[in-house]
């Protein structure tokens, strides 16, 4: 602590719309509450780790999800569908309108950790903590997810970890250590999902990496690379290659990512009965590619 100087120095916090958390020699955040304290822009070293998308970071007041849609580094999906819009619930479910209570944060002279409560109005209640380190790149997001209704509710989750330009370009790759990866339908099935393509105006393209506990995307000419773990069963991969929105995304899930009417008439629709409690987690971490 003396050698490298005051907390202040450490790790310095910024609070408005959004909590501004810079960290020494670790990945810089911005954490946005009215977003269910989703992680939005995020840095390592001063390079840019999340995917904006046009609609500008913190995305807009749409009801439209996609329309909405700030893209940052990490989105949450679910809890009430995730996917294709299902059962009268659109994309990828509501929980990216529901604003974050109770936000603080605490510094340390290892970590700055943000806390705050999310509120389904169902019934389900998400206790998240969002920890980064000071000294290198490592963000760790947990949620305790909590079923406080009288009725089982289904609860499906997808995190959306969003990576873009510079590190999703030209020379990067994906590398995964699922033991078969499984594109979704036919506008995947004829491309590889390990290199960045070039930029095309053709549908995104989507693959599941079957057995995954970890992806990352590498890139060598930055010298950068950038590991996601979980705790979730399933890994998913999304590509949209078109020209001014070229984005990257790995996502953790415990569904598939067809809808929760697919995931009900398969019996693979995640549900959490009255009073029980979820653990779920997902590690980010950036570090030099070359050793």
């Amino acid at each position: 602590m003396d050698r490298l100087g005051n907390l202040d120095q450490l790790a310095l916090v910024t609070r408005g719309d959004a909590i501004d958390i810079r960290v020494f020699q670790g990945i810089d955040l911005r954490i946005r509450p009215r977003r269910g304290l989703d992680i939005g822009a995020a840095w390592f070293r001063g390079l840019s780790l999340g995917w904006i998308s046009p609609a500008g970071e913190g995305g807009t007041d749409s009801a439209d999800w996609k329309e909405s849609w700030g893209g940052g580094l990490l989105t949450t999906c679910g809890l009430d569908n995730v996917g294709r819009a299902s059962e009268g619930i659109g994309l990828h479910g509501g929980y990216t309108f529901l604003a974050a209570r109770d936000v603080e944060v605490v510094r340390t002279e290892t970590e700055v950790v943000c806390r705050g409560t999310v509120d389904d109005p169902r019934g389900l209640r998400v206790e998240r903590t969002i920890t980064t380190s000071i000294g290198h790149g490592r963000v760790e997001l947990t949620d305790t997810t909590h079923n406080t209704a009288t009725e089982p509710l289904p609860a499906p989750l997808l995190y959306h970890v969003n990576l873009g330009w510079p590190l999703w370009d030209a020379g990067a790759r994906i590398q995964s250590d699922a033991r078969e990866v499984v594109p979704r339908d036919a506008d995947a099935a004829p491309h590889d999902w390990s290199p960045a393509p070039e930029p095309a105006d053709i549908p995104e393209r989507v693959w599941e990496h079957i057995g995954a506990t970890t992806a990352a995307l590498v890139n060598d000419q930055l010298g950068v690379r950038v590991e996601i773990e979980s705790s979730l069963p399933r890994l998913w991969q999304w590509v949209a290659p078109q020209p001014g929105f070229y984005a990257l995304a790995l996502e953790p899930a415990n569904c598939s990512v067809l809808g929760r009417a697919h995931d009900r008439a398969a019996g693979d629709l995640p549900l959490l009965a009255p009073g029980e409690e979820r653990i779920t987690s997902v590690t980010i971490s950036a570090a030099d590619s070359r050793g």
